[in-house]
């Protein structure tokens, strides 16, 4: 009885993966990265646990495991991670899920004392460090520039503490109000969009989404968000990502779609409101003027002119059909007299 329930339960994990052919004779943790080897979308630790469990809910216990399990496949370099909760192999990464890269970052902060102006370029790779110290309004600015593809969170950290070290350098201590004034992300897509070069909207937040033809192959997602804030809030929006601004502009963008159906519906309903208004008031005073004796029905006067059409085609065919020209003349002559 122990040994057909595992068969069974086994047979209908193996139905739900539609992959594992042999699962009784994997480890759980090679059930795990076949999974998630096989799944064509990112999977979190709840859903890799059920269908590993499947016909059967898995438990805490079970779902704990999982997660340490993807943990080591993790930092064995098997797995992939494209944002936190979230987990795929290389291949769907590299296709469906376009790591988010940073550039652009402009900082400011204002400190206390005098201070004399001072610049200092730093380039490393393709990233530029800018400092700039003013003496008029005693403001510390500058920006952290990637223009070849941005760079990826840990690349954009780095920049960032640079940029302080090279500010601490000069200034013998560290600042602490530093605000992030701007910064844009993209995300580029190896495909070719034809027939539009360029799309700038402006979404609910102030965020300014550009989407445009980079290169040949290439179609970059550009935003640039324009609301100062905190070095804290910076980090945890690039490690996000915009998955939560995203889902409230669409839900924005629907309330104004259904708010501009709901108007047009209502101005369709006046409009055919008021055609029946009219078709109405051309009815009453249709009847008001029509008195009783004058009014000729329409099938009357249909049918007289059907009855001259019908003469003036038999007196037409008489004609056609008399070569005697004395006779085609008194037969015009009877046409010209019937038409008078």
């Amino acid at each position: 009885m122990v040994a057909s329930s595992d068969n069974s339960t086994n047979t209908s994990s193996n139905t739900s993966l539609n992959c594992l052919a042999s699962s009784k004779r994997w480890s759980v943790e090679n059930r795990v990265f076949h999974v998630i080897d096989d799944s064509e979308i990112e999977l979190r630790p709840v859903e890799i646990a059920r269908k590993i469990h499947a016909p059967y809910k898995p438990t805490r216990g079970q779902c704990t495991t999982v997660r340490g399990i993807i943990r080591k496949l993790l930092d064995k370099g098997l797995i992939l991670q494209p944002y936190p909760g979230a987990y795929c192999n290389k291949i769907t990464y590299g296709v469906r899920f376009v790591p988010l890269c940073v550039h652009n970052i402009s900082l400011r902060s204002f400190v206390c004392q005098d201070v004399e102006h001072w610049e200092k370029d730093e380039f490393v790779g393709g990233v530029k460090i800018h400092v700039c110290f003013g003496s008029e309004r005693r403001k510390v600015s500058g920006y952290i520039a990637c223009d070849v593809g941005g760079m990826s969170h840990d690349a954009c950290l780095l920049a960032l503490h640079r940029w302080f070290d090279i500010v601490q350098d000069h200034l013998g201590w560290q600042i602490n109000d530093l605000e992030i004034l701007t910064f844009e992300c993209n995300n580029d897509y190896g495909v070719r969009i034809d027939g539009v070069q360029c799309m700038t909207k402006t979404n609910l937040f102030g965020m300014i989404e550009r989407v445009y033809q980079k290169e040949e192959n290439l179609v970059r997602k550009e935003r640039k968000i324009t609301r100062p804030m905190s070095v804290t809030k910076f980090e945890e929006a690039i490690s996000k990502g915009f998955k939560d601004s995203e889902g409230a502009q669409h839900n924005f963008e629907l309330k104004q779609e259904l708010k501009r159906n709901s108007e047009a519906l209502k101005f369709t309903n006046s409009r055919l409101l008021q055609v029946e208004r009219l078709q109405e008031a051309i009815y009453n005073v249709l009847r008001k003027g029509s008195e009783p004796g004058k009014l000729v029905s329409l099938e009357a006067a249909v049918e007289k002119i059907a009855f001259s059409v019908n003469k003036l085609t038999e007196a037409w065919s008489t004609m056609s059909n008399v070569e005697d020209p004395l006779r085609l003349a008194e037969g015009q002559k009877k046409l010209g007299d019937y038409v008078r």
